[in-house]
């Protein structure tokens, strides 16, 4: 008699896909939130921002990904969830990659609040595909993994800043 895959330890290809575009996902939106904090003396400096215009850098991150995960969140209920997950991959991507090319406050508040668009539709649709793939008791387990990414990110994070931070100085 064959254990059905919810029963066994092992995963299976589709289990194996979620738990590592959730992982990539979490683990990168924490390594760009942590880095943009040790970025941000240097960006302050560079740019002679007031305290006030430096502080709605992370606001404007924070209210992207709140309509982010409002907005996708319904879409994914209307249009897929896996089609508007890789939507909101691909803009915090971009949106986080267009940073570098970033030289201006404007340019940041876009870039940002369209990483925060993206990941707070990533976040919300992430968490809710990993609960759909798993039975409640893997579910605990693999979640917390998925949770231990995003701690890796800010650690990864920091090694970066380190390296790449004083190159651009």
């Amino acid at each position: 008699m064959k254990l059905a895959a919810s029963q066994t330890n092992h995963l299976d290809s589709y289990q194996t896909k979620v738990v590592a575009s959730t992982t990539a996902g979490f683990g990168l939106e924490n390594m760009d939130i942590m880095f943009l904090s040790f970025a941000l003396s240097s960006i302050i400096a560079e740019l002679h921002l007031s305290g006030t215009q430096a502080g709605l850098i992370s606001t404007i991150t924070n209210i992207g990904m709140l309509l982010g995960g409002i907005f996708f969140g319904i879409l994914a209920d209307r249009v897929g969830r896996i089609k508007t997950f890789t939507y909101t991959i691909f803009i915090f991507a971009i949106a986080t990659g267009a940073m570098y090319f970033a030289h201006n406050l404007t340019s940041i508040y876009i870039c940002r609040f369209l990483a925060g668009i993206g990941g707070g539709g990533e976040y919300g649709i992430g968490m809710t595909v990993l609960a759909e793939s798993f039975s409640k008791d893997k579910l605990g387990r693999i979640s917390s993994w998925v949770g231990m990414a995003g701690q890796v990110g800010a650690i990864i994070a920091t090694v970066l800043a380190t390296l790449v931070i004083p190159q651009l100085l």
